[in-house]
C-alpha cells in the first residue's frame, strides 16, 4: 500500500503543470537555438563565399573607367582590343544547384559556390594582362582583351568553355566583339558581344565519342587476352 502510494505520488509530482510547462519551454528554448545556429554558420559560409567571390572579380561598372582607359591606349597606338561576354548556362546551373541543395539545403551557398569555382577558373586561366569583370545586373562575366583580335579571343572563349564544361559540366553562352570594327566605346563593344552571344557544344563531339569508345574497346580487349 506504501509502495503504491508513494508510486502514485512521484507520478502526480512529475505530471504537475508547471513542470510540464518547463519542460515545453526548455524544449522551445533549444529548438531556437539550434536554428539560430545553423542560419548563423549558412550565414557565415554564404557571406564568405560572396565575399571571396566579389573580391576575386571586380564589378564591371566599377572597373568600366579602367577599360576605358585600355581602350583609348589601343586608340592611340592603333592595337587590337576585344570584348568577350561570357553567360552561364541558366539550366544547367539550376540543376546543379539542386543536386548541391541535397548537402547544403541553402540556395544562396549552391549559387555562389558555382559562381564562385567559375569565377575562379576563368580568372586562373586568363592572361595576367587580360580584365576579367562581372556585370551584376545583367547576371554575365566581361572580359577585356588587350591585343587581340576577335578571331583568336573566341578560340581562348571556347578553350574556357570546353575547362569549364569538363569541370563542372555547365556551359557558358559567349560573344566577342572587337575595336574598332564592332565598337568605338566599352558599352558599344560589350552590348554588341552581348547580341551575339551563342552557345558553344559542351558535350562530348562524335569524333571524341567515337575515340572514348575505340580506347574502350581497346581496353575490354587487352583485359580479355
Amino acid at each position: 500500500m506504501n509502495s503504491n502510494a508513494n508510486g502514485e505520488g512521484l507520478m502526480s509530482a512529475f505530471f504537475q503543470p508547471w513542470l510540464i510547462g518547463l519542460i515545453v519551454v526548455g524544449a522551445g528554448f533549444f529548438l531556437i537555438g539550434l536554428i539560430w545556429r545553423r542560419r548563423k554558420v549558412n550565414y557565415a559560409v554564404t557571406k564568405g563565399l560572396y565575399g571571396n567571390w566579389h573580391t576575386a572579380i571586380p564589378r564591371y561598372r566599377r572597373s568600366l573607367h579602367r577599360m576605358t582607359g585600355e581602350l583609348e591606349r589601343a586608340r592611340r597606338y592603333g592595337n587590337s582590343l576585344t570584348i568577350a561576354v561570357l553567360a552561364v548556362d541558366q539550366e544547367q546551373l539550376k540543376q546543379k544547384k539542386r543536386n548541391l541543395l541535397a548537402v547544403t539545403e541553402n540556395t544562396e551557398i549552391a549559387s555562389y559556390f558555382f559562381f564562385s569555382l567559375i569565377s575562379s577558373l576563368l580568372r586562373d586561366n586568363l592572361r595576367n594582362c587580360d580584365m576579367l569583370t562581372y556585370d551584376v545586373t545583367n547576371d554575365y562575366y566581361v572580359i577585356l582583351m588587350p591585343e587581340t583580335s576577335a578571331a583568336l579571343a573566341e578560340q581562348a572563349v571556347i578553350r574556357l568553355n570546353e575547362m569549364i564544361a569538363n569541370r563542372i559540366k555547365i556551359g557558358l553562352r559567349f560573344g566577342v566583339a572587337e575595336f574598332p570594327a564592332n565598337g568605338l566605346t566599352i558599352e558599344d563593344l560589350v552590348n554588341h558581344a552581348h547580341t551575339r552571344n551563342h552557345w558553344t557544344v559542351s558535350e562530348p563531339s562524335p569524333q571524341k565519342d567515337a575515340a572514348r569508345a575505340s580506347q574502350s574497346a581497346q581496353r575490354r580487349e587487352s583485359l580479355a587476352n
